[in-house]
């Protein structure tokens, strides 16, 4: 393959257009490294031949198949301003983004078990964190979908202004592992609307975050609980037919099989 010309698509690379050099001495053009996972995956691009960049492209296609069908099928059952919408039914969730109207047409939804876990920051401070597997900590949830209260003040003179306010969620996502709904980007002052508004919806979505994750651990005990009483009934059902074939094999009486099917059914 020439040095100008993409081992992926086979296009040439004009002398001002960008390439980049991957294994065996090959290149690919701009549109490919997109296609791949774009600039902020080219150092793990240069490292990889044509053929596993190849993989990686089909991969990633397939993934944004998955995620605007996902798109298609989510119906918003509940909305916290334009910050997050929700799917119960489905127990999935999504940022809408757009400056003025948001849309959930290019992002990516996602499922209550994709949380690790979430805090409220104010000025660079967190405020109250919760997430799987534990109650919001640094505030008290309280009537449902309600309010966290407290925080964390340290014992200091709280400031008269906000800076930044934001919540930050882990996710379970190597590629994307951290995404933020800001709320604050410029000074305000904390007796204003625009404060309390902004702190009052970022005090429901961590609710809400909280609840998502306890939705979800409730449905890992019950999927648990179902798989070990499956289990349960698999192995009952194999010792059953162990003195089934005892039985049959004259090694044990018809009283004796029946004495042992009852214990083992705890009849």
């Amino acid at each position: 393959m020439g040095k100008n010309i993409c081992s992926i698509c086979n296009n040439k690379i004009g002398l001002l257009d960008n390439k980049y050099k991957i294994a065996n001495e090959e290149v690919i053009c701009l549109n490919c490294l997109n296609k791949a996972g774009g600039l902020n995956q080219v150092s793990s691009v240069k490292k990889m031949n044509s053929k596993d960049i190849e993989k990686q492209i089909q991969v990633l296609a397939d993934k944004e198949e998955k995620r605007k069908e996902k798109v298609k099928n989510f119906e918003i059952t509940k909305q916290i301003g334009q910050y997050i919408y929700i799917d119960e039914n489905k127990q999935q969730w999504v940022l809408p983004k757009g400056v003025f109207t948001k849309k959930i047409d290019n992002s990516t939804v996602y499922d209550y078990s994709d949380i690790v876990d979430f805090e409220l920051l104010e000025d660079g401070n967190s405020i109250s964190k919760g997430g799987l597997g534990r109650a919001v900590a640094g505030g008290l949830l309280f009537g449902g979908v309600g309010a966290i209260v407290g925080g964390v003040t340290g014992g200091k003179k709280a400031k008269q202004t906000c800076t930044n306010l934001k919540i930050k969620i882990t996710l379970n996502d190597l590629r994307n592992p951290v995404i933020y709904i800001p709320f604050i980007s410029s000074e305000v002052k904390k007796d204003s609307f625009v404060y309390t508004s902004s702190y009052s919806s970022a005090q429901e979505i961590m609710s809400m975050l909280q609840i998502m994750c306890e939705t979800q651990k409730i449905k890992s005990i019950q999927e648990t609980q179902e798989m070990n009483n499956k289990v349960e009934t698999i192995s009952v059902a194999d010792e059953i037919k162990k003195f089934k074939d005892l039985l049959d094999m004259g090694a044990i009486t018809q009283e004796e099989f029946e004495y042992k099917k009852k214990e083992l059914l705890n009849l």
